[in-house]
Order: structure tokens, then C-alpha cells, then sequence
């Protein structure tokens, strides 16, 4: 009976120190944050790697946009496993809890947007999305639209266009200001020989369209200016091409 009752007692006691410690940690980060944030943070629990304890979201005014931080709780250790520029999050919650961070691009006007999606298992980050897109796009893209399945192709031209609809016609000043051509749509070119992956198909006017994920290897900066502009490792641009002059693979 003794030794039941010290055993119970050393349970609490490292209960109450685990939780007193991840207290302090909490008081250390948000500490940090009241320094470089001149408005309240948001804050928010939720077990994100399905693993019975919490782990802690943090969006706060840091500059222009937002700041996101993201901490697991590993063994009541914090980890900071995100930390960027954030305009806004979602997160979405089913069987795997999906994290998604848009942030427009600089400086307010340019309508393209980096997306990153992230997923969480057993105490570690995984980046499943992470690409450059206008955000036209988005409203351009039908469910009908969408395949079961990815595949791929190969640009047999050089200078291949990239545009952010599905169509050829002429664009105000103001609708094409961050076009690399004028009065259009077109937001790259593909080097030859590219190979880019098809995420969707759209049949409009007797011409395939296809909606594409491009690695930023694969575009000719000395034509247009790359909008994959920021510092994270991987990331592609994503826009429609014409099917005319790409073959599959």
C-alpha cells in the first residue's frame, strides 16, 4: 500500500512539473511575440499530430502581413516547426488535421498568392502543397474539371506560355499589370523540354486547357519575371497552358 501511494505521488509530481514547465514555455513565446506584435495575437490549441496533447498556432501583426507560428508539443517540449509570413490560415480538420497559409505577395496590390499546405503525424511537419498561384485562378477552376489523376507532359517549344486563365484574348492595362506581357494573361515561359505535371483538364472553344503545376527550374526568367519570389524551398508556380505543343509522358 506504501509503495502504491509513493508511486501515485511521483505520477503527480511529474505531471504537475511537465505541465508547470510547458506554462513557462508558453510564457517565454508569447512573451516574444508581445514584443514585435503591436496588436493582441491570436492564439490557438489544438492537438494538430493526433497525439492526446496540444499544440499551439500563433498569427500576430508582424509587418505588412501577418506572422504565423506554429509549435508541437513533443513529450511537453515545444518545437517551432512554422514560422512566416501569413495573410490568413485555415485549418482543416478530419481524420488528418490539413494546415493551410496563404500569403499574398508585396505589396498589397499583386494579386499573386503563395499557398502552403501542411499535415502533422507522430510529432513532425509535412508540406503536401506548396506553390505560387493569381488568385483569378481559383475561380476558374470547375469540380467537372479535375482529374482522378495527375500526369505529366513535356513542352516540345521553346518559350511556352503560362497564363492565369484558359483562354487567348486581350486585357485591359489595369487587368494584365502583372502580366509579362502587355494586355494579356500570360505570367511565364516554359523553358523546352520542361516536364510539368497536369492537375486539370478544361475543353473551352475546341482548345484543351490544362492547369499545371511548373517547377521554378523549368521557367525563363530572362522573359518574365518569376512570381515564385520567396525563399521557400521547392515551391512551384501553378497556371494553365495550352495542350497544342506539350506531349505526354
Amino acid at each position: 500500500m506504501k509503495r502504491s501511494i509513493t508511486l501515485l505521488l511521483f505520477v503527480l509530481s511529474a505531471f504537475c512539473f511537465s505541465q508547470n514547465n510547458l506554462k513557462e514555455q508558453l510564457e517565454v513565446i508569447e512573451k516574444k511575440i508581445k514584443s514585435v506584435s503591436i496588436t493582441d495575437f491570436q492564439k490557438l490549441e489544438v492537438d494538430l499530430d493526433n497525439d492526446n496533447d496540444l499544440d499551439y498556432i500563433y498569427l500576430y501583426a508582424c509587418a505588412e502581413p501577418n506572422c504565423i507560428e506554429v509549435y508541437l508539443n513533443i513529450n511537453q517540449n515545444l518545437k517551432k516547426v512554422i514560422h512566416e509570413f501569413c495573410n490568413n490560415y485555415y485549418l482543416y480538420d478530419g481524420k488528418q488535421k490539413d494546415l493551410v497559409v496563404k500569403q499574398n505577395h508585396c505589396c498589397g496590390e499583386s494579386p499573386f498568392t503563395s499557398h502552403r499546405v501542411f499535415n502533422f503525424q507522430s510529432d513532425t511537419l509535412i508540406i503536401k502543397e506548396n506553390y505560387v498561384i493569381f488568385n483569378e485562378s481559383y475561380e476558374l477552376l470547375k469540380p467537372e474539371t479535375k482529374l482522378p489523376k495527375t500526369y505529366t507532359v513535356k513542352t516540345i517549344n521553346d518559350n511556352y506560355n503560362i497564363r492565369f486563365s484558359p483562354n487567348i484574348k486581350k486585357y485591359s492595362e489595369s487587368e494584365s499589370a502583372f502580366s509579362c506581357v502587355t494586355n494579356t494573361n500570360i505570367i511565364g515561359k516554359l523553358k523546352k523540354g520542361s516536364t510539368i505535371k497536369v492537375l486539370s483538364e478544361l475543353i473551352k472553344k475546341e482548345r484543351i486547357w490544362l492547369f499545371v503545376e511548373i517547377e521554378s527550374e523549368s521557367l525563363n526568367n530572362t522573359l518574365c519575371y518569376n512570381p515564385i519570389n520567396y525563399e521557400f524551398k521547392k515551391q512551384k508556380l501553378r497556371g494553365w497552358i495550352s495542350n497544342n505543343f506539350v506531349e505526354k509522358i
